[in-house]
C-alpha cells in the first residue's frame, strides 16, 4: 500500500468520478482506475459500487476514506512539523552555561530566542567548564556556555568545538571604605597585601590560578588566595564584610550593593574569553544553531560596550583634614 494509492482513493471519493478525478490528479484514466484496482487487490474488499452511470462508496470504503483522512492529516502535520524542526522552528534546546559569566547577556538572548522561536522547548543548566564539557561529550546538552581550561582531558577536547563569543577586561571588588595614599584611583598593585577571595575548585577549576596569573603578569607579585566561595553572593558578603577582595572578569559583575566599589584594571592587556561550545561528531539541531545566532547578537552588543557597561566604582569618601587651630 503506497501513500499515493490512498491519496488517489480519496480524491476518487471526493469526487466520485474517476474522470475528474484522473483531471485533478493529472493522472490518465486507466492509470487511476488501475491503481485503484492494486488498492482495492491488496485490502481484498471492494471500495466502490460501480455502475455505468455513476460510482459510490461501499460500506467498507466509507469506514477506509474515514480512517485515511485522519491518517493524511497525521501525515501532512508530521511534515509540517519536521521541516519546522529542520528550519530550527520547533524542537528542544538543552544548554549548559557558566551562570556567573552569563547573567548579562544570556536572559535577554533567551527571551529574544523565545519570541522568535516560540515553538522550541529550551532546558538550561549551569555548569562548570568540567562538568560542561564531560556533558556535552556524552549528548547530555547540545551547546555549552564557557570555556575550555586545561584540566579538560584532551581526548574531550578532541571532541569540541568553540566559538568565540566575547572578551571581558579583569576588574577587582573591593571594601567601598578602602583608602588609597592621595586618593588616587587603584591599581592591582595597591591590594598585594590583601586576602584575594575566589570559588572553590569544583565550582570554578581556573579562577584560584587565574588570580595568580593575572597578579604576576600584572603587578609582579604573588597574592594569598582563598579558595573558599560557593557563589558570587558569597564572595561578594565576604568582601563587604572586609575579609578580602575579588578579582574577576568584569562579565561577573552585573552588580554591587552599597559597601563596596568596583574597579577595571585598565593597564590589563589580557582579556576573559567566552564560548560556545559544541560536540563536533553530532550534527548541531538547527534549533541550536538558531539560538547561536541569537547569543551572538547580545554578545556582540557586550563586546561593543564592555566599557560603558560595567558598573562603575564609586568613589571612596575623602579623609577630611583637620583644622588647624
Amino acid at each position: 500500500m503506497e501513500l499515493r494509492q490512498l491519496q488517489y482513493f480519496v480524491a476518487i471519493a471526493e469526487e466520485l468520478s474517476f474522470r475528474r478525478a484522473a483531471n485533478r490528479l493529472h493522472l490518465s484514466h486507466p492509470s487511476l482506475s488501475q491503481q485503484i484496482a492494486n488498492l482495492e487487490s491488496e485490502l481484498g474488499m471492494k471500495l466502490f459500487k460501480r455502475s455505468s452511470r455513476q460510482i459510490e462508496l461501499t460500506e467498507a470504503g466509507r469506514v477506509f476514506l474515514s480512517g485515511i483522512r485522519q491518517a493524511l492529516r497525521s501525515i501532512r502535520r508530521a511534515a509540517a512539523q519536521a521541516q519546522e524542526v529542520a528550519k530550527g522552528e520547533r524542537g528542544r534546546l538543552v544548554i549548559g552555561n557558566i551562570g556567573l559569566l552569563t547573567q548579562r547577556f544570556l536572559p535577554g538572548a533567551l527571551a529574544a530566542f523565545r519570541a522568535r522561536y516560540p515553538l522550541v522547548e529550551v532546558t538550561v543548566s549551569h555548569m562548570n567548564s568540567h562538568a560542561q564539557a564531560d556533558a556535552l561529550s556524552d549528548g547530555l546538552i547540545m551547546l555549552g556556555i564557557g570555556y575550555l581550561d586545561d584540566g579538560v582531558d584532551e581526548d574531550t577536547r578532541q571532541l569540541l568545538a568553540t566559538e568565540l563569543l566575547l572578551r571581558s577586561p579583569f576588574g577587582i571588588i573591593y571594601s567601598a571604605h578602602r583608602r588609597f595614599p592621595n586618593h588616587h584611583t587603584p591599581v592591582l598593585t595597591d591590594f598585594r597585601n590583601d586576602r584575594f577571595l575566589a570559588f572553590a575548585s569544583e565550582v570554578s577549576p581556573i579562577h584560584a590560578n587565574l588570580i595568580h596569573e593575572l597578579c604576576q603578569e600584572i603587578a609582579g607579585f604573588e597574592p594569598h588566595v582563598e579558595a573558599i566561595a560557593n557563589s558570587k553572593e558569597d564572595i561578594v558578603s565576604m568582601v563587604t564584610a572586609g575579609r578580602g577582595v575579588w578579582l574577576a572578569p568584569a562579565i561577573a559583575v552585573t552588580s554591587h550593593p552599597q559597601g563596596i566599589n568596583f574597579q577595571l584594571l585598565e593597564t590589563a592587556k589580557r582579556r576573559f574569553e567566552v564560548f560556545v561550545i559544541w560536540n563536533k561528531q553530532v550534527e548541531l539541531p538547527a534549533a541550536a544553531q538558531q539560538f547561536v545566532k541569537v547569543l551572538k547578537e547580545f554578545t556582540n552588543s557586550e563586546n561593543d560596550e564592555n566599557q560603558e557597561r560595567v558598573v562603575k566604582p564609586r568613589p571612596a569618601p575623602e579623609l577630611k583634614s583637620k583644622n588647624k587651630s
